[in-house]
């Protein structure tokens, strides 16, 4: 499918931060839109706030971003400078499911946190005007300050609105913004949305968005030939990959607790947790728990594929994802793999078909799952083809790139455009 005609159809995508700055899987994968967008004939351009001495035009991944930066920015970073400088504070490893809120972020906006996205939202409008004529659509990729900046400048501008909920439940965790219910409600009044999983669709018509503005697009991946092959002899390799400071959304301590079952069922496993993080705190509770000798932390890598073709096996112990990437790159490449039955995770695996499913924060059944899968090596490589021809198949970022294609078209029938087939 492709796109003809005398004025490109053109998107703003707005995100939160982009490579080199740290970025997450929702800016990953908008990337990974862009990209393919891109090669349909839509016109695709990023902005995303300036940070320190990453500002103004540039180029990621061959996609032109816009690092919006002012003056207004150098009275941001002096009223903060005053601040005092604190110790970081320590990542806490463990949670109580039963006591604690661990499937949601509950924690409040801070003022610096709403300021600097005033100050985003001020410089996205002088940028929007300036460009007012050739922008058709934006699109931001999270139910965070991105939605809510797009939704002002929707409304501002009379630009159509897409927004994507990276997470499972964003659509209800924009109340921890001051005044969430009536930034929720502008959004849910200027938005098309864009709904990665059953979850999320479930989430969003909760919250009131007429079921005629939600369109069901999940996140996608680009195929390769790297494939996984069963490792030789007995070695027993499990995988994690995560950023260990995004606990307890990622479910490390749920995997390290279950480790301790598997380390005394399967002598001589191992396990390699991939991800940023305080790895001495996280060395430190390995060792309180008496698994030290077989669980390594790799830290944060930029050759995952590398990992994936060298394990025996992928888990991911989420206890919220949107639709994790980590989980569809090691399913795209055949890596046999357990994740938990949440929003995303579900929506890639049928259980026992192409991979496990087992409860969250469920320590047994995650442990007796890992056991099975490196006991049952032929029943698991089985799963793991089918997980490939499932990605393949289904969640490929072509399919997607064209879903997304179609929505923008339907939302700005007036560009003088052709979609070819």
């Amino acid at each position: 499918m492709n796109y003809t005609g005398d004025k490109p159809l053109t998107v703003l995508m707005l995100v939160q931060s982009l490579p080199p700055l740290p970025a997450g899987g929702a800016e990953i994968q908008a990337l990974r839109l862009g990209r393919e967008l891109a090669s349909l004939g839509i016109r695709v351009l990023f902005i995303t706030p300036g940070v320190g001495r990453v500002k103004g035009k540039d180029t990621c991944d061959g996609m032109p971003v816009f690092r919006l930066h002012s003056p207004l920015n150098y009275l941001l970073d002096l009223l903060f400078v005053v601040k005092k400088k604190t110790a970081r504070p320590v990542s806490k490893i463990e949670y109580d499911d039963t006591k604690e809120t661990t499937d949601a972020i509950t924690t409040p906006v801070n003022l610096g946190a709403r300021l600097r996205y005033i100050v985003f939202f001020i410089n996205a409008w002088f940028f929007l005007r300036k460009r007012k004529r050739e922008i058709d659509i934006i699109h931001t990729h999270t139910i965070e300050w991105p939605a809510y900046v797009g939704a002002l400048l929707s409304r501002l501008f009379g630009k159509k609105l897409v927004v994507k909920d990276s997470t499972m439940n964003g659509i209800f965790s924009i109340l921890r913004y001051p005044a969430g219910e009536r930034k929720r409600a502008l959004i849910i009044q200027q938005a098309h949305f864009v709904a990665m999983t059953k979850v999320i669709k479930e989430n969003f018509l909760k919250a009131g968005v007429p079921a005629d503005r939600i369109h069901a697009i999940p996140n996608g991946i680009a195929p390769d030939g790297k494939m996984w092959q069963p490792l030789a002899g007995a070695a027993r390799k499990v995988l994690f990959v995560g950023n260990l400071y995004q606990q307890p959304a990622k479910g490390v301590d749920i995997l390290l607790k279950a480790w301790v079952t598997v380390q005394h069922t399967v002598p001589g496993a191992s396990l390699y947790v991939a991800g940023d993080g305080e790895l001495e705190a996280y060395k430190k509770y390995v060792s309180d728990l008496g698994i030290a000798g077989s669980v390594h932390f790799l830290g944060k890598q930029s050759d995952v594929t590398g990992l994936l073709l060298q394990c025996s096996l992928f888990v991911l112990p989420s206890r919220r994802e949107g639709m994790p990437n980590a989980l569809m790159e090691a399913m795209m490449r055949g890596v046999p793999c357990i994740a938990t039955n949440i929003s995303g995770c579900q929506d890639l695996i049928a259980d026992q078909v192409n991979g496990l499913l087992v409860p969250v924060a469920d320590v047994g059944r995650l442990a007796a799952a890992i056991v099975y899968m490196l006991e049952h090596p032929e029943a698991a490589a089985a799963m793991g083809a089918k997980a490939r021809e499932t990605v393949c198949r289904d969640f490929t970022i072509q399919l997607v790139a064209e879903k997304y294609a179609a929505l923008y078209k339907s939302l700005v029938p007036s560009v003088n455009q052709t979609l070819v087939l």
